[in-house]
């Protein structure tokens, strides 16, 4: 079994057939690894987009639900504060006729002492009066217990 004998010459054309058929099929690969790679990269963008436009939306949402849970908790403090300010209104209202009575019932007491000072001043100058000797006569020691010993 012998081997033919090739012609350098020939065998070297041959290689470099060879040579050229293998640079073109990795040159096809390498372009479809480039399509296939810009492919994938492609849909990795599209995918991180939606991500994002998802996530901005869910922040938007969050952001409305955190901003309509901020009004709601001033509205309830206000409602709070104004049913506080009824409560108060009411308590004043219902004390303002009891206050009221009592500066009365102090002006009927002042007024009532003036009368009794009035009256006692009276019954001191009708006592002055009657304890004065009429007719001569002095009733005053019989008037006094005090005088009798």
């Amino acid at each position: 079994m012998m081997m033919p004998v090739v012609d350098p010459v020939v065998r070297e054309k041959q290689l470099q057939q060879e040579l050229l058929l293998i640079q073109q099929q990795q040159q096809i690969q390498k372009q479809l690894l480039i399509a296939e790679f810009q492919k994938q990269h492609e849909n990795l963008t599209r995918q991180h987009q939606a991500q994002l436009q998802e996530h901005i939306k869910l922040q938007q949402e969050l952001l409305a639900i955190k901003q309509q849970q901020e009004l709601l908790e001033k509205e309830q403090k206000l409602e709070q504060q104004r049913q506080e300010q009824e409560v108060e209104r009411h308590r004043r209202e219902q004390q303002l006729p009891a206050l009221r009575g009592k500066d009365r019932g102090r002006e009927r007491a002042v007024a009532s002492t003036e009368v009794k000072q009035k009256l006692q001043e009276f019954l001191l100058s009708k006592s002055a009066t009657k304890d004065t000797p009429t007719n001569g006569k002095n009733h005053s020691v019989s008037r006094h217990p005090k005088l009798w010993y």
